[in-house]
């Protein structure tokens, strides 16, 4: 129990403290009467949803696509506008359910799009989704790691990361956290058509989570685990309700999620020097890997499947096209749990805290490009583009990519050997 409470507090401290550091000036001077944060941290959620959508229908933003309803919207009409039918949102289906929630909410009680009051409430109602589920998510990976024996240390502190504030409150990503962290509960207590469920859940909220599930469908496939499919196709809910209401808006999703799956992963530095060939070896490498990892998955012990499943959506992570920060929500619990050397802790520590200082940083690029060319006798081109490899942001970003995929390669493969049953002839 008193494990439990303190996982709860550091939890509890992680979603509050990511509530003040991401809260937008407008905000904080309608709730405090003054800015609290001189430069909050940027809020993807926010800008994307609240600024990019529901404030934008007053000035007849682009992202809208029925002006009837961008209008009713702008005048405070309580209506729910549908997602990728009324209004341009590339986000998984449950995420942008949850965004024309907000809105709609916002409406109903009675404030208009653009004003603080408007702009407090739909910050709060973001954060009261976003903080409960990251303590959430804290408890259930708590459970996990019991089931795994793991020291105290781990069991305690494996949501003590910079990253946790830095992203708690951002992209929803605690929602999919949760989701991942009750898979990895589940997969532990055999329960595994809870653990698909959860999974196919998630998938709505962050698409990566389907990587995750594939493991699990394709153990069903080849007979290793027995799955009810009934309650995970139920799972998928959030993308039949919209595929219904607008198939074309859907396929139009997953073709931004195919064509945009570039984001700051190792793929970078192979785009870079040999352009989109170079980002095609990426994902042909990563492909690779994958269905490596699944056909090695047949021969797990029993008793072994959820280190595995860990193992593999690490290893999913670190490998993948796109890395935003906020990835490290998942790829961190993970690491640490099954990280027991000093100095591998050091490194985890120090990828996490260059985690941690990529948002920051990144709408400070051409600030960054003028520093680095005045005291270190570069020759930059001075302008902002984040996503260059000549950018003082993106060396950030690959040496953390460095850095964690030496750790995952140092740890996941020596725990997939663990529990995968060997021919002793």
């Amino acid at each position: 129990m008193r494990e439990r409470v303190v996982v709860l507090l550091v939890a509890l401290f992680a979603g509050l403290a990511a509530f003040i550091i991401h809260m937008p000036p407008e905000v904080s001077a309608a709730l405090f009467g003054r800015q609290l944060i001189q430069a909050p941290f940027y809020d993807d959620f926010y800008q994307s949803v609240y600024n990019g959508v529901y404030a934008s229908s007053c000035s007849g933003g682009e992202n809208w696509i029925n002006a009837q309803v961008m209008r009713a919207v702008c005048e405070g009409v309580p209506v729910f506008p549908v997602p990728y039918s009324d209004y341009k949102l590339n986000q998984p289906p449950l995420y942008a359910l949850i965004a024309s929630s907000m809105i709609y909410l916002s409406n109903a009680v009675g404030y208009k799009p653009g004003t603080p009051q408007a702009g407090a409430f739909f910050y709060t109602l973001q954060s009261a989704v976003e903080v409960p589920f990251l303590v959430a998510a804290a408890l259930v990976y708590h459970g996990f790691t019991v089931e795994l024996n793991a020291p105290i240390q781990r069991r305690v502190f494996s949501f003590f990361f910079p990253s946790m504030v830095a992203y708690s409150v951002y992209s929803l990503d605690t929602v999919s956290l949760f989701l991942l962290a009750s898979s990895l509960y589940f997969a532990s207590r055999g329960r595994l058509t809870y653990s698909a469920l959860a999974l196919a859940v998630g998938s709505s909220v962050n698409a990566f989570l389907f990587i995750p599930l594939s493991l699990l469908l394709y153990l069903n496939a080849v007979g290793g685990v027995k799955l009810s499919y009934p309650p995970i196709v139920a799972g998928f809910t959030p993308y039949i309700v919209l595929g219904v209401l607008t198939p074309s808006g859907l396929v139009a999703y997953f073709t931004y999620l195919v064509d945009n799956s570039l984001n700051n992963g190792l793929a970078v530095i192979f785009n870079y020097f040999a352009g989109r060939d170079g980002y095609g070896y990426w994902v042909g490498l990563y492909t690779t890997a994958l269905f490596v990892l699944l056909a090695l998955s047949g021969a797990v012990e029993e008793g072994g499947l959820s280190t595995y499943m860990a193992s593999f959506t690490a290893l999913a992570v670190v490998l993948n096209p796109s890395l935003p920060p906020q990835s490290l929500l998942f790829l961190t619990p993970l690491l640490y749990v099954f990280t027991l050397g000093t100095n591998e802790l050091l490194l985890l520590y120090t990828a996490d805290f260059l985690n941690t200082m990529i948002i920051p940083m990144w709408f400070k690029d051409s600030t960054l490009r003028y520093y680095a060319n005045l005291y270190l006798g570069l020759n930059l081109p001075v302008y902002d583009q984040p996503w260059s490899l000549d950018s003082p942001v993106q060396w950030v970003v690959q040496a953390r990519n460095v850095v964690l995929l030496a750790l995952c390669l140092g740890v996941f493969p020596g725990l997939i050997k663990r529990v995968i049953k060997v021919n002793k002839s």
